[in-house]
């Protein structure tokens, strides 16, 4: 529970700085975020991860956030990386563990993002190894 609760307070500061920072004609910010998420290979395991896309900022295609694997890792890790555009709404984001080497996945959302969690986001994992996917995924792309 603990851990959990760790998770939700890192989620809630990044959405505070998104919502403080993102405007409808800014840089393009895209968001991938899930809990309660299963897979045979993974278990139980969540996602929050904040990239900024498009822009002429010095954050311009890096990646921020967190992963858990409820019955992998014993805490929730904070994650960062990559993004790059697939294809038009379909985002390609490379985290790993920032502070181990206990997380190293790629987060690929499936078609372009519908409101809410009615997304499919699949993951992959090199670290843990394994592989799931949620169709229940909030993906939010702003700026574009």
């Amino acid at each position: 529970m603990r851990r959990f609760l760790m998770f939700l307070a890192i989620v809630a500061g990044v959405c505070a700085f998104v919502a403080s920072s993102a405007s409808a004609s800014g840089p393009t910010q895209i968001v991938f975020s899930k809990t309660g998420a299963f897979s045979p290979s993974l278990g139980p395991f969540g996602f929050w991860i904040w990239c900024e896309g498009e822009s002429t900022n010095p954050y311009h295609g890096q990646c921020n956030g967190a992963m858990y694997f409820y019955s992998l890792i014993a805490a929730t890790k904070h994650v960062a990386g990559g993004v790059t555009e697939l294809s038009e709404g379909v985002y390609q984001m490379t985290v790993a563990s920032t502070l181990d080497d206990s997380v190293s996945c790629t987060l690929t959302n499936a078609a372009a993002p519908k409101g809410g969690p009615n997304n499919t986001v699949n993951v992959s994992c090199t670290v843990p190894a394994g592989s799931g996917s949620s169709t229940t995924a909030v993906v939010n792309v702003t700026g574009n």
